[in-house]
């Protein structure tokens, strides 16, 4: 994990932030298809806004959580889905942020499609910023993984 840490902080420290925006939306956004897409539902059901999705939307409903209005990006979006962990992990619902829920939201949201998004970003010979964090994001999500199959 250090040395996948060591590889962000080096690019994030020896690029601009326009070099991260260009990079950005070269690759993530598209009129069409993106080089990546960021959605779980593309992974796990090889188009968007299919099951998966509404699965993760029950799920939010069952922790009494919804999108913000000001939000484009659907429930899917791997960044939503972090921000979902992290509401299960320092949420003040003691009723909703349990480790069980925690576990399970992951098992069933992120685990079986998160090393294809990394392998797509690392894939793309150009992506020289958001490489080393799909190689973080890989290393950091399986570390949880683990811990998780320890309960």
């Amino acid at each position: 994990m250090a040395k996948v840490w060591i590889d962000v902080a080096e690019v994030a420290k020896n690029n601009p932030a326009k070099a991260w925006h260009d990079e950005f939306d070269l690759n993530f956004i598209s009129v069409g298809k993106p080089n990546v897409v960021l959605n779980g539902s593309f992974y796990m059901a090889g188009h968007l806004n299919e099951k998966p999705l509404v699965n993760i939307r029950k799920a939010l409903e069952e922790f009494g959580l919804e999108a913000a209005e000001e939000v484009t990006e659907t429930e899917d979006h791997i960044l939503a889905l972090c921000e979902v962990m992290r509401y299960l992990i320092a949420g003040d619902d003691v009723e909703v942020s349990t480790l069980t829920n925690q576990r399970v939201f992951f098992n069933e949201h992120i685990r079986s499609w998160y090393d294809e998004l990394c392998d797509a970003i690392e894939d793309i010979p150009e992506m020289h910023l958001y490489s080393p964090v799909a190689a973080h994001t890989r290393e950091f999500l399986a570390i949880e993984g683990q811990g998780f199959d320890m309960i």
